[in-house]
């Protein structure tokens, strides 16, 4: 039987670096902290084969004497801490002093530093437990650190290490992570020699977002800005149209530290719910600040995770300013027209065609006997459900509280327009293929598709009239049979209360069937068998794992889609117009409940320059 035994220091730095350090961005991220930790406000980053062969980060901080430096590389030594009450309150990115004892010892490391007092610098260089120096050596202010051959002791690990192209996006992503969130801070990056991104030091947010992820993403953004209970929330979010395939577009930096939060991210997901389709995820950009006391970041070797004292007032309070903020914006998306200008590098041929394109679709366009012109916003009366309900509007977009829409981004945070204002011009509804509405708009057109906001309208109307108790049910002269499987039949035993809220009665026909004893009063129009399938499997599949209110919601996503309009339904002038009349008075009417647009926009300065008018 082996004998339980000391391991050596050597293994014990290699097993720590195991936790700490991944790959090449792992170094980076580290490195980056230390600079910032000891008052940077440039750095610089320099890479040999995506980190693998050579890391060298150099800032321009505090700098280190000569006789701390075997202190910098040694485990746990630390200028950050000094007791335990101080692990809950941390106010600085290190703290463990572990960082560069790991690297060292799976790596060969140089550190060169020198502090504003001393008129030269000190080296040290390490290599598998290895130390020499520290030595003087010239050196500017501040401290450059050189990582050479990551994992040359660990070929275990090194052989994991992806291709060149890979582990530099990584290494680029923990870049872009500190640099979004210190814009103060300027950062190069060089690879393989070259130089690859130099940011200037900015004091605009938005400006550092546009160097990573281009200009006209952060021009469309939304500002963001709350502060309540001793936490600040600023930011910048994307309208829906600009969600993304995964949710790497989401930042979340607290007290300037990138962090992944479960309760954020569900604040973040229940604000654009409804507005993004499911598959797809919003893109936000969130600076919080609060006191230090407030969280542990000692929870997870990378600090990349905390425990909030008060989770509930953060998720809640990030989920209301996201709300209100998305609220009042006008989310119709843009067109995107490309510009066709008469300069001798474009191409006058593809030009001509779509200016060809755009006036056959005018000319061919159905003979407008459903054209029709109301002063907008129209009036509504009394709500009820029907095919076309004219509901009173939201508390949101009360008078008293105007909502702003059709603002040019850039414009929208300093001189928004109400409702009223934009809309005060007549409007002109066309319907095309019995599918999409064309109204004309003080700013050019507006594309609506009919069955996606007829959806939006019913859900929102559902999910109103649900909060003052069950939806009405109408009794069925004959029960409708289905025959259903064991699964099916469980979540019908499992959820009869949330079926009753939302007007559905079904009991037991039989050991393998269920009759529908009451459907909703609405969808008269609806099969009921089809529907109850449909409703049952989705049930079943949620289990256990989605709670009740959730699943509600979800059934009212299916009964505003069975309900809806369809494309190539005929509507009447009447139909069109008390249909338009909802897109004023509901919230999100920019997006169908599964996050598709309702609508979209084409300027009338876009039909001016396809058409050579400007």
């Amino acid at each position: 039987m082996t004998r339980i035994h000391r391991l050596d220091a050597s293994l014990v730095n290699k097993i720590a670096a195991g936790e700490v350090i991944e790959r090449p961005a792992s170094v980076v991220k580290e490195l980056l902290e230390n600079a910032i930790d000891a008052g940077a406000r440039t750095i610089e980053i320099e890479l040999a084969d995506g980190g693998a062969t050579l890391i060298r980060v150099s800032d321009d901080g505090r700098g280190m004497p000569s006789d701390e430096l075997p202190l910098a590389i040694a485990p746990h030594a630390t200028s950050k801490i000094a007791s335990v009450d101080d692990l809950f309150r941390v106010a600085t990115f290190g703290f463990r002093g572990e960082a560069l004892a790991s690297i060292a010892a799976v790596s060969q490391l140089r550190l060169v530093s020198r502090p504003a007092d001393q008129p030269g610098g000190a080296e040290i260089r390490a290599s598998d437990g290895d130390v020499e120096g520290p030595h003087p050596a010239a050196a500017p202010l501040g401290t450059t650190i050189e990582i050479r051959n990551l994992f040359f002791n660990v070929p275990a690990r090194r052989k994991f290490l992806r291709q060149t192209g890979t582990e530099t996006g990584h290494v680029t992503e923990q870049i872009a992570r500190v640099a979004l969130a210190h814009p103060h801070i300027a950062f190069r990056q060089v690879n393989q020699g070259r130089e690859v991104r130099n940011l200037p030091a900015t004091g605009d947010r938005r400006e550092r977002i546009a160097d990573f992820y281009g200009p006209e993403l952060a021009a469309d953004l939304f500002v963001v800005r709350r502060q309540e209970r001793g936490l600040t929330i600023e930011g910048l979010i994307a309208p829906p149209a600009a969600a993304r395939a995964t949710s790497k577009w989401q930042y979340v930096m607290l007290n300037g530290r990138y962090i992944n939060d479960r309760a954020i991210n569900y604040a973040i997901r229940e604000a654009y719910r409804g507005l993004v389709e499911p598959s797809r995820s919003p893109v936000v950009f969130l600076f919080l600040t609060i006191d230090p006391a407030a969280y542990d970041v000692n929870v997870h070797p990378t600090k990349i995770e905390v425990r909030w004292r008060e989770a509930g007032l953060v998720q809640s309070q990030v989920l209301a300013i996201l709300r209100e903020t998305l609220l009042s914006r006008d989310l119709t998306p843009r067109m995107a027209v490309p510009a066709a200008t008469t300069t001798s590098t474009d191409d006058p041929e593809r030009a001509q065609r779509v200016r060809e394109a755009i006036a056959d679709f005018l000319r061919s366009a159905p003979p407008p006997q459903r054209m029709i012109e109301y002063p907008a916003p129209p009036r509504p009366v009394a709500p009820r459900i029907d095919r076309f309900e004219e509901a009173t509007p939201p508390a949101a977009m009360h008078p008293a509280e105007p909502a702003v829409v059709a603002t040019p981004r850039a414009e929208a945070e300093t001189t928004p327009m109400t409702a009223a204002a934009a809309d005060s011009a007549p409007t002109r509804a066309l319907q095309i293929h019995n599918t999409y509405l064309v109204v004309e708009s003080t700013e050019g057109v507006i594309i609506v598709d009919q069955h996606a906001l007829h959806e939006r309208v019913l859900y929102e109307q559902l999910r109103t009239r649900i909060l003052s108790g069950p939806l009405e049910a109408q009794r069925l002269l004959l029960p409708e049979t289905l025959d259903v499987s064991t699964a099916q039949k469980a979540a019908a035993e499992q959820h009869v209360e949330l079926l009753s809220r939302v007007g559905i009665e079904m009991s037991a026909f039989g050991p393998n069937s269920l009759a529908v004893q009451a459907f909703p009063s609405f969808m008269g129009n609806v099969d009921v068998r089809s529907f109850a399938r449909d409703l049952l499997d989705r049930l079943a599949e949620a289990g256990h794992t989605e709670s009740e209110e959730t699943l509600v919601h979800r059934v009212l996503d299916m009964m505003a889609c069975k309900a809806a309009v369809k494309a190539g339904d005929p509507l009447t002038a009447d139909e069109i117009d008390a249909l338009l009349a909802q897109r004023h008075l509901i919230d999100r009417s920019s997006n169908c409940p599964h996050g598709r647009p309702t609508s979209l926009s084409l300027s009338l300065r876009d039909l001016e320059r396809q058409f050579k008018r400007t």
